[in-house]
């Protein structure tokens, strides 16, 4: 009879299995003053400004259309998806290009601040003083050192519901920023 026995289920290995599936890794990025963050696995890349071939009678978060290379994708403002104040694009402005159901859409944001390794009780639920629109996209708020993070559901984001990727009238409700003046909102 052989001596040989399988691991026990408090073993080591077992034990650091257990430890690394409840951190997450998100893409953490700015808009405005607030961190935001988005999963890893969404994530296909993060490129640097191109230029954008914009397109009529599209809804004002969609800035229009890039050829990345040989595939023609979508390019959504995330500040005015969220009815932030409009920003000129600078040397830190990036688009993360994301995959959802089967869609590939770019996002521009402020600036792409690190990978963010997140343990599963750094993770609070939204709270519930939040309006149920907002709680929609809201996967969960990271606490780091002396910061919150709003981890991003970009499935739910850029879900069927949300296919013409249309922004919601006035502010988005996980914007933390004032909204977008009058003179501001045609552009």
């Amino acid at each position: 009879m052989s001596s040989t026995r399988s691991p026990s289920p408090t073993s080591p290995d077992r034990e650091l299995r257990r430890e690394d599936q409840s951190i997450r890794q998100l893409v953490g990025f700015r808009l405005d003053d607030a961190d935001y963050a988005i999963a890893i696995t969404k994530i296909r890349e993060i490129i640097l400004m191109k230029p954008i071939t914009r397109l009529p009678q599209v809804p004002a978060s969609i800035e229009g259309l890039i050829n990345l290379r040989g595939t023609v994708i979508p390019i959504v403002n995330l500040r005015k998806r969220f009815g932030m104040a409009h920003r000129p694009f600078d040397d830190e402005t990036r688009t993360v290009v994301v995959t959802v159901h089967d869609r590939t859409i770019g996002c521009i944001v402020d600036e792409v601040t690190q990978v963010i390794r997140v343990a599963a009780d750094q993770v609070q639920p939204v709270p519930v003083a939040m309006t149920a629109l907002a709680k929609r996209y809201i996967a969960g708020l990271a606490r780091l050192e002396d910061r919150l993070v709003i981890i991003i559901d970009i499935e739910k984001l850029f879900g069927p519901d949300e296919i013409d990727l249309e922004p919601a009238p006035g502010p988005h409700p996980i914007a933390t920023s004032s909204p977008t003046s009058p003179t501001e909102s045609g552009a």
